[in-house]
């Protein structure tokens, strides 16, 4: 009880001076940065942005920012470390806690017997026990005071292999985290190395998406369909390595994948089919979920982004609402809870499409919590959000609006009817992290009214201001269309997808096309069906919207 009482007043000083330093921002209504990281600079003073918020930067971050070239990267200087992982254009890199940082070459924060803290106005610990970590280190607590840990110093005192128990005597690993074995890497799961990642993890602003140093970004990528189905993988492992898969999804353009899955992986015994011993020796053996490792890991080398979409409850097809008789809603959010845990701190995966094509039964604002599709996205996100805040978290539509009975309401494609977020929004208890999205298809998937209207297909826009557009055009939130795609069997159908990526790219609307395979009979895809040419008729009219290197 007496320790308690000691911390929390310690605590409250140590907030207490971080504050006093940065008066503009807490005037204002807003908190101090843990960071140096400057996004912006008026004349209240330094700006920076973390978890999706704008903070303030304190006063003492100009010394270590003069200092440290990564800062002007998003990321910190190493304040123990001098091992060099990795080396780019900017400089030298090196890892500490799991997070990248800059190595500043005769820099006294290399130095194994400084104290990183005194620039903080605090002592370093003669011990080694951490209180808390933020973005400067770990802090301990001795005599009454905040001090920073030296963790080189630290690992030197700790003992030899000979004094550790021994492997029959370790504890098991805890169930929450990841096995190491595909993916490696958890955090970060990509490399500085390549200047075209885009660093840290995505929060929205009005209807633009933006990174962790504020800057608007635009995803245009593609979907790889399989996972969802009883292959419980991406289709093609039978006929190409994972390495060119992702090879050509990066030397095309394009900037993320959309990982469809069920909860069958899950389910005990679950396997993959499909996968070629000689195209992906490294795979053949492995789980579903270790199959999902290696595609995120595959994609975080090359650059890529990843979300994750629970296409479906199980593999046999696709459900009006978001639970079965076996795969009920506490089972859905615990699935999702499981990989929002399982990927936390990887930034290449970005978010949860929470279900795929809501329609028929499910209804959106209706109230009735058995299917209001808007109030269980709600819970469902606001669940992932209490592992994992850093995840966008994107909630499709359902496929009609009005509730005079559901089959009587105005009808739209599965998942694509949004009309019912002007009146009835979704509430996210962790702001800046929602997004809308949308599937829009051509008549090759289905013959809309819409279709034969003479004027087909410039009717479309005022369509799509009606159905999902205004989110954006009002700045109410950013709006992905998650699926749309065509046979392009003629003319109409190519000024369809045209003038779709025209309004998309005009109105700042991010995209995933359905889809990377070639074996959607409704659409096909990118790829042809030897599993490796590019259909580069489909591929040239989706690239003026593209954004390889994600900014705007």
């Amino acid at each position: 009880m007496v320790f308690k009482t000691i911390i929390s007043v310690a605590m409250m000083s140590f907030i207490g001076k971080s504050l006093g330093s940065c008066d503009f921002a807490s005037k204002d209504g807003y908190p101090c940065c843990k960071g140096c990281s400057v996004v912006d600079q008026d004349g209240s003073g330094k700006w920076g942005i973390e978890n999706g918020n704008w903070c303030g930067i304190d006063s003492s971050c100009d010394a270590a920012n003069a200092s440290c070239w990564a800062a002007a990267e998003g990321y910190p200087c190493c304040t123990s470390t001098t091992t060099v992982e990795i080396v780019d254009s900017k400089g030298k890199w090196g890892i500490e806690n799991g997070n990248w940082c800059g190595i500043v070459e005769n820099s006294a924060s290399n130095n194994n017997d400084s104290c990183w803290a005194s620039s903080q106005g605090y002592n370093c610990c003669s011990g080694c026990d951490p209180i808390l970590t933020d973005g400067s280190g770990k802090w301990g607590f001795e005599n009454g005071n905040w001090c920073g840990i030296i963790e080189s110093k630290c690992k030197a005192d700790q003992p030899s292999q000979n004094d550790q128990p021994s492997q029959n005597e370790q504890p098991s690993q805890n169930d929450d985290q990841p096995s190491s074995g595909v993916s490696g890497q958890t955090a970060p799961g990509w490399t500085p190395g390549n200047d075209q990642v885009l660093p840290g993890f995505l929060s929205t602003k009005g209807h633009n998406i933006v990174d962790s140093k504020g800057r608007k970004v635009q995803l245009s990528g593609l979907s790889w369909f399989g996972g969802e189905t009883t292959n419980l993988s991406p289709h093609g492992l039978w006929a190409n390595s994972l390495a060119n898969f992702i090879k050509i999804v990066k030397d095309n353009g394009y900037n993320h994948l959309r990982y469809p899955w069920t909860n069958e992986m899950f389910f005990e015994g679950a396997k993959t089919q499909s996968v070629d011993q000689v195209n992906n020796p490294d795979l053949a053996d492995l789980s579903p979920l270790e199959i999902m490792d290696a595609v995120i890991n595959e994609c975080g080398k090359a650059g890529l982004k990843v979300y994750l979409d629970r296409h479906r409850p199980l593999s046999g097809g696709q459900s009006e609402l978001w639970y079965v008789d076996e795969v009920d809603e506490a089972k859905w959010i615990e699935d999702w809870q499981f990989l929002a845990k399982r990927y936390k701190g990887n930034p290449t995966v970005i978010g949860a499409d929470l279900h795929n094509e809501p329609h028929g039964k499910a209804c959106w604002g209706c109230g009735e919590e058995e299917r209001d599709w808007r109030l269980a996205a709600e819970r469902c996100g606001n669940a992932i959000h209490e592992v994992n805040p850093d995840w966008l978290i994107i909630v499709e539509g359902n496929d009609h609006y009005g509730e005079e009975g559901w089959q009587k309401g105005e009808s739209y494609w599965w998942g694509g009817m949004l009309k019912g977020v002007k009146e009835f929004p979704v509430r996210l208890n962790t702001p800046n992290k929602l997004v809308y999205s949308a599937h829009d298809y051509d008549k090759n998937v289905h013959m809309q009214d819409w279709f034969t209207e003479p004027d087909f297909p410039d009717n479309m826009p005022p369509i799509w201001d009606d159905k999902w557009g205004y989110i954006v055009k009002e700045d109410i939130a950013p709006v992905l269309i998650g699926e749309f795609g065509s046979l392009l069997r003629d003319a109409t159908d190519v000024k369809w997808l045209g003038n779709l990526i025209d309004y998309m790219k005009e109105n700042e609307v991010h995209w995933t096309f359905w889809c990377l395979n070639p074996n959607s009979g409704d659409t096909e895809g990118i790829l042809g069906y030897d599993w490796k040419t590019v259909n580069t008729k489909k591929d040239g009219i989706l690239t003026p919207g593209k954004a390889p290197n994600f900014l705007l």
